[in-house]
């Protein structure tokens, strides 16, 4: 696995050129913490507004499941990140998984889900984005040279499993509070057509 981590690394390395080092230092602000806290705290703020609070409890979870799932396993696996060439961003911590792969692929596609449901006729463009985003994030992290790709695959797995728990969880049914039945309702002696339906 670290030969073909390594050999990837190399061969993505001589794509390098001011164009695309622009680009993907771009692709490295959109994984950051800043920029995902204010993605959450926006769409929670949103939902709110909204009145469905359901959705801005998920968008919270989402947020901090991304940051402490992804902290949690880096401490128990210590991957030292790849030292090939100098890396055009400045990063700490360990490597595996990659945080920014994980929160591109659990915040973007929460963020298209959500576009999709308010405005159905953006669904294919919202979705279309949010997957050349979270790819674009993953492959920038391969490029910049601070993660190896089986980070990366890591990283896409684990956000795309708690986008998929986050969603699950949104589509159920809002619990509603059960109707009180009147008190002599299916007792013996009540009216015809009360208790137990009739037919």
């Amino acid at each position: 696995m670290q030969a073909m981590d390594t050999a990837i690394l190399e061969w993505i390395h001589r794509l390098s050129s001011p164009a695309l080092d622009t680009a993907f230092r771009f692709s490295h602000e959109l994984g950051t913490l800043p920029a995902c806290a204010s993605l959450v705290g926006v769409m929670a703020l949103w939902h709110l507004a909204r009145r469905q609070s359901r959705w801005a409890l998920a968008w919270i979870a989402l947020g901090l499941a991304v940051g402490g799932l992804s902290e949690i396993v880096k401490a128990a696996t210590a991957r030292p990140r790849p030292a090939l060439w100098p890396p055009l961003v400045e990063v700490s911590g360990y490597s595996f998984p990659s945080g920014h792969a994980t929160a591109g692929a659990s915040l973007f596609p929460l963020l298209a889900w959500a576009a999709a449901r308010a405005w159905p006729r953006v669904a294919v463009h919202a979705w279309l984005l949010a997957l050349a985003l979270a790819a674009f994030v993953g492959v920038g992290r391969l490029y910049l040279g601070v993660h190896w790709p089986s980070d990366v695959l890591a990283g896409w797995l684990l956000g795309a499993t708690l986008w998929g728990t986050a969603v699950r969880w949104l589509a159920r049914p809002a619990p509603e509070a059960r109707p009180s039945r009147p008190k002599d309702e299916g007792r013996p002696g009540s009216e015809p057509g009360e208790g137990a339906g009739e037919g």
